[in-house]
């Protein structure tokens, strides 16, 4: 088989050739170096995370990042069922560089570098740079800002030609792929990295920097299509043809109009995330940023994400060209300082940070008065294991020498923050809401109040329940979202709940009731627990009270019962909490009949 004897270099858009550069016909190849292509070893799209744990083994403070990130040697035979993810293809741009595509198929298939104290070979969503060649003899001195590609354990890298030299270790071989290999699979599967480069791109969502799901449909649904063709091996060179004319078309018309319709950042509550894609494919979890107290202090962290625990929550509000930062708790929220705290200011203009969307949904973000010192989250005092081992959190710094590329640790994605809630088939369940939470269509909210030793259910009729408020719930069995909104809540005045927004730990036991169903009667029973779980709620419990007190009605006539233990008549007038009559065939999980109120099983 053919090889070609190459050097591969990135260059700089400035950069001038001393030599024509060979041409290297576009089509598909594969890609190995000099010295290991004798031994089997090919450049692959890397889809098996476990095969090297922590990436580059000699930069373990600046781990890889996710599978198919970095462009990997691998030993594989040429007989290799895994034809696309060792296949690259090759495109001239006309002005003697190329891009190099891997045909995995995947979204992330151009090869790009991320600069840094080594400039790692990486998958991008779509072409940022282009790569020169150079033939062997070319001794021409090299431009300024010029790498080559180099191998270090076995991960690409380039280093400065200044150091290194063009020795062998630089040369890399283009194999040729053999006609009869090159597939109409194979050829679907570049298509479907395009198309799905571009929706990498631009997300579909309805957070800040993505875009509404409508706009996508018809390359979704493209992209659908030509995978079943891709996965089918009696499609046929005609069936490819015509599925990536249509893919193509598709992904030009989406990328042409998604850039102009991101989502924007507007006021209301949301859930830092981390956008370092390790976390998620490596650990299979979302990292989020969260401000904690350590020492006495306030610091900013990044930690697993927690959905009903609002220090993980911060209130975004636009002033101007920036954004300020507010925690659940309504303090402002400044820039981690050198010691790793955070100033919590009396306004906004302590806070004011810039939100920079970068690319793929990502943003960065840093404080206005440095806005090159993105909050970052970083293992600066992490041990080898902690970027994909067990110790995973840590605090946000806010550096300039942190940012490596979309996707890294200084990228953020903003997400719309939400309270989540189970109730069984009891029907019964309690939340503690940090932020003002829309009620869900088909849920009962209660407060709690206390008169002369006794607990009575107070109906919460309003569409918000106000923050820091703890109130019960009561639905059919199911899942609820409660969403954050920045609609006004007046408090609530009278509700013995206690708030849990964030775990409380180091109760004395026997202090508190949590709420509990007994033989069909609701209440709430004294408890051992010394913590209580962020998004409960309890009572205080004292000497001398019942260990468990059942909720009674709120005193104005109506009786609780079950609807097993009520016979109703075809003639009833049905009414809901607010007083509003219910037509046949209702749904509400509490009702008013004949004054008394029912708990519709």
């Amino acid at each position: 088989m053919n090889r070609i004897n190459l050097i591969i270099p990135l260059m700089m858009a400035n950069a001038m050739w001393a030599q024509p550069t060979p041409v290297v016909p576009d089509g598909y190849y594969m890609l190995s170096t000099i010295q290991q292509d004798g031994m089997g070893y090919l450049y692959s799209y890397d889809t098996n995370a476990v095969r090297d744990q922590y990436g580059n083994a000699i930069d373990y403070n600046n781990p890889m990042g996710r599978n198919g990130e970095f462009a990997y040697m691998y030993l594989m035979s040429e007989t290799s069922a895994n034809q696309a993810n060792k296949t690259y293809y090759f495109s001239s741009t006309g002005d003697g560089s190329y891009i190099i595509q891997s045909c995995s198929g995947e979204a992330y298939s151009y090869l790009d570098v991320a600069r840094y104290d080594r400039h790692l070979v990486i998958h991008s969503a779509r072409p940022r740079h282009r790569f020169h060649i150079r033939t062997q003899d070319d001794s021409s001195p090299w431009p300024e800002g010029e790498y080559i590609m180099q191998q270090v354990q076995n991960a690409a890298n380039f280093e400065p030609l200044a150091t290194t030299g063009a020795s062998i270790d630089a040369l890399q071989v283009l194999t040729p792929i053999d006609t009869a290999k090159i597939t109409p699979s194979l050829v679907i599967r570049r298509a479907l990295g395009d198309a799905r480069g571009v929706l990498a791109l631009y997300p579909c969502g309805e957070n800040p920097g993505q875009v509404a799901p409508l706009l996508s449909s018809t390359l979704r649904a493209c992209i659908e299509e030509a995978q079943a063709l891709a996965d089918d091996r009696n499609t046929t060179a005609a069936q490819a043809e015509e599925i990536t004319a249509r893919l193509a078309q598709a992904t030009q018309t989406y990328e042409a109009t998604a850039a102009e319709s991101l989502n924007p950042v507007t006021d209301g509550y949301y859930w830092l995330t981390s956008a370092y894609r390790a976390f998620e494919l490596r650990q299979d979890k979302q990292k989020v940023m969260r401000e904690q107290e350590v020492d006495g202090q306030l610091v900013l962290r990044w930690n697993d994400a927690a959905i009903n625990d609002g220090s993980t929550a911060f209130h975004l509000t636009t002033i101007g060209e920036h954004i300020a930062m507010q925690d659940y708790l309504g303090r402002w929220v400044g820039s981690p300082s050198a010691n790793l705290t955070i100033p919590i200011t009396t306004d906004y203009a302590g806070a004011a940070q810039v939100f920079a969307y970068d690319t793929e949904g990502m943003f960065t973000v840093a404080d206005a008065s440095a806005p090159t010192e993105f909050f970052s989250a970083a293992n600066p005092s992490g041990s080898e294991k902690s970027p994909y081992g067990k110790q995973t959190d840590d605090v946000v710094i806010a550096s300039g020498q942190d940012y490596l590329y979309p996707g890294y640790c200084s990228s953020w994605r903003l997400q719309r923050a939400y309270h989540q809630v189970t109730v069984q088939s009891s029907g019964w369940n309690v939340l503690s809401v940090s932020f003002p939470a829309k009620v869900p269509e088909g849920v009962e909210i209660y407060t709690v109040a206390e008169r002369d030793g006794t607990l009575f259910l107070e109906p919460y009729t309003k569409p918000v329940i106000p923050a820091l408020t703890a109130v019960i719930i009561h639905a059919p069995k199911g899942t609820y979202n409660f969403w954050s909104t920045v609609e006004p809540a007046a408090p609530v005045e009278e509700n013995v709940l206690v708030a849990c927004c964030e775990d409380k730990k180091n109760i004395v036991s026997g202090t508190i009731s949590l709420l509990k169903v007994r033989n069909g009667e609701v209440g709430f029973q004294k408890a051992t627990s010394k913590q209580v779980a962020a998004g409960s709620a309890y009572i205080p419990y004292s000497e001398g009270q019942e260990t468990f007190r059942v909720l009674q009605n709120t005193g104005n006539g109506i009786e609780m019962v079950q609807s097993s233990g009520l016979k109703r008549q075809g003639t009833d007038t049905i009414y809901d909490l607010s007083g509003r009559r219910l037509p046949s065939g209702h749904t509400s999980p509490i009702i008013i009949v004949n004054n008394k109120k029912i708990l519709n099983k």
